[in-house]
């Protein structure tokens, strides 16, 4: 059944709602309000063959409250991919290979590279050498540099893959 999907103002007023992440219950709501059959065991499903990211866990305030999982709000994005490519026929396995999975990768790739930049720049900021601090943000921002290119010529090389597959 062909589904309306989401539009590009509807991703990115999603994706700026929810900049810290999200939870599966509103991905579910998103994909519902469009008209599609979509549920938490769905998005688990997507998640363990791989062609979304893993959800972190968060603590919630309050005693005893326990974590709650967030994922990361682009998956709201590959999801709208994942629903338009088998709308049109693909399989979950020409899915997984392909395109969707490709940018969920270099998606949760980015992320853990951010992170852990963000740990170089936090450690660098401590360093008590002033010449020091400031030829390691030097070497860092070099890194970022290298980094973005390395994602960008990524990037392409998916999209590549993905016209090659049907």
């Amino acid at each position: 059944m062909d589904m309306a999907s989401l539009n590009l103002n509807e991703i990115r007023r999603i994706e700026k709602q929810f900049t810290s992440g999200i939870k599966s219950g509103k991905v579910v709501e998103v994909f519902q309000a469009k008209g599609y059959r979509f549920s938490e065991a769905t998005l688990r499903k997507y998640v363990q063959l791989g062609l979304l990211p893993k959800s972190r866990r968060v603590g919630v305030r309050g005693r005893h409250k326990g974590s709650s999982g967030l994922y990361p709000v682009s998956i709201v994005r590959l999801i709208n991919e994942i629903k338009k490519a088998l709308d049109s026929g693909a399989t979950l396995e020409d899915i997984r290979f392909g395109y969707v999975a490709l940018a969920g990768e270099l998606d949760a790739s980015r992320r853990t590279c951010t992170e852990t930049l963000e740990h170089f720049q936090n450690a660098i900021k401590k360093c008590d050498d002033s010449k020091l601090r400031q030829a390691l943000d030097k070497a860092l921002n070099a890194q970022r540099r290298s980094l973005k290119s390395s994602f960008s010529e990524l990037e392409k090389l998916a999209v590549r893959i993905g016209r090659g597959r049907k």
